[in-house]
């Protein structure tokens, strides 16, 4: 779990995090592919939860779409980036779980 926090740590970094890199208004296709696919290793949450674990993934979701706009510079890159936060959306979801 240690490996899993440090990288997700690391997406908001903001020279080389996916998150980060967005703040920053740029918008890198394989570091969202390569956070889609790190959120997909978080085990669902069951009855004890690593407080710092959802302080990284909770937000993400919102915090790509405030980016959207200012991060990408064509309508392709538009369109990818809207597909990457609806996988984020999802991936998030899947491990908190829907009310």
């Amino acid at each position: 779990m240690d490996e899993l926090l440090e990288l997700l740590d690391e997406a908001w970094d903001d020279e080389s995090g996916f998150l980060g890199k967005l703040r920053s208004g740029e918008f890198d296709l394989d570091a969202g592919e390569a956070y889609v696919a790190l959120l997909s290793r978080i085990p669902p949450i069951g009855e004890t939860v690593e407080a710092k674990l959802v302080q990284l993934i909770w937000f993400a979701p919102m915090f790509i779409e405030w980016q959207m706009e200012r991060a990408t510079k064509s309508e392709d890159e538009l369109k990818q980036l809207t597909r990457i936060a609806t996988q984020v959306h999802e991936a998030v979801s899947d491990v908190l779980g829907i009310p």
